[in-house]
């Protein structure tokens, strides 16, 4: 099983304009693990990239 890093931006909010990563398999796994694990709103995150592990770690976000 290959996971990646997904890059969002918050888009609204209190952390808006902040960044964060999340590691999963696909897109759809970043958004469901977002929402209905980490009580993210959907519309407050904004998709920007997909990355290898190796390439998020070297951002030094936070990683959901």
């Amino acid at each position: 099983m290959k996971v990646y890093d997904f890059l969002f931006e918050l888009t609204c909010g209190d952390h808006e304009g902040e960044f964060i990563l999340c590691e999963a398999e696909n897109l759809d796994a970043a958004y469901w693990w977002l929402v209905f694990m980490r009580g993210f709103e959907y519309e407050e995150l904004h998709f920007v990239e997909k990355m290898e592990t190796w390439e998020g770690e070297l951002l030094g976000l936070d990683v959901y």
